[in-house]
């Protein structure tokens, strides 16, 4: 039986470009520095000025300033080279549940209405626009620190550091959203995500959300390019960077997936979620959150 519930509708708006950021750990606090503030930008003229900025991704992958009204296909952020250097970088958001240890391992996926703005929140709308978050402060440990901790109380749980900004993520499912299928000729297949990233296809490894029927994969794996530490500690970050799963967008699983995936409810129970045909092979499907 397939039964397949395609990933949310969301909207645009053509924005400036804007680029990724960094931070740490849990709660919630009112800014700590103020209109008020005894500051002079000229006397730290020497340190880069800390901005932050906050970015929705739907389930579409597609990413967004978070007040972008609509969200479409015609707002969205479609520069390539932008989007694999945004997405390259995601990670948690240090002060949220998804900086833990145990959260990549727990196939908890946490989701959020991206089409309208957080409402269990004091913090006012525009908290990221005005100081000390705007550029009229020095970049500082104790700011980004803090950010973190105000993005998370809104359910900005990933970031995507770059250099003194501070790029806080919210994600109507997972960051990191697989957005295209090709057969390469080889073993298995590629899958595209970000701008033209690209990962290769574990159809072995699929899980299926048994709560609405969307699919995942093992995330992409993070380079390392000038990394000095051991294999173990690279491994444990790997699974951590992006989440231990990414989405299967609900274009790619229609286009590509649907005539050889069956997702058998009656056998949810039995710890099984269906099973998936692909280059002419049936594979198992998991569930999510069962290993």
């Amino acid at each position: 039986m397939l039964l397949i519930r395609a990933p949310g509708a969301v909207a645009r708006r053509t924005m400036p470009l804007r680029s990724p950021s960094q931070s740490r750990r849990h709660g919630f606090e009112r800014p700590f520095f103020s209109a008020s503030t005894s500051f002079s930008p000229a006397s730290t003229a020497s340190k880069p000025p800390f901005r932050v900025y906050r970015y929705v991704v739907d389930v579409h992958g597609q990413l967004f300033i978070h007040d972008t009204v609509p969200k479409n296909l015609t707002s969205c952020f479609k520069n390539t080279e932008f989007l694999d250097f945004f997405f390259k970088r995601i990670r948690p958001n240090p002060e949220s549940l998804t900086a833990s240890p145990h959260y990549a391992r727990s196939g908890a996926i946490l989701r959020h209405d991206i089409l309208n703005p957080p409402t269990d929140t004091t913090l006012p709308p525009d908290w990221s626009d005005v100081r000390p978050y705007n550029g009229w402060m020095p970049s500082s440990e104790q700011l980004h620190l803090q950010a973190c901790t105000n993005g998370n109380s809104e359910g900005y749980e990933w970031i995507s550091p770059c250099g003194p900004e501070l790029n806080l993520v919210r994600c109507q499912d997972t960051p990191i959203v697989y957005r295209e299928l090709v057969d390469d000729g080889g073993d298995t297949g590629m899958l595209k995500w970000a701008g033209d990233l690209w990962e290769p296809f574990q159809p072995e490894k699929l899980v299926v959300d048994p709560s609405n029927g969307y699919v995942y994969h093992p995330s992409p794996k993070p380079s390392h390019r000038r990394s000095t530490r051991s294999s173990k500690e690279g491994e444990g970050e790997d699974e951590q960077r992006y989440g231990s799963l990414s989405l299967l967008g609900s274009n790619l699983v229609l286009s590509t997936l649907a005539e050889g995936l069956e997702i058998d409810p009656d056998a949810f129970e039995k710890g099984s979620g269906g099973s998936i045909e692909w280059k002419g092979e049936r594979f198992q499907l998991g569930l999510l959150g069962r290993t």
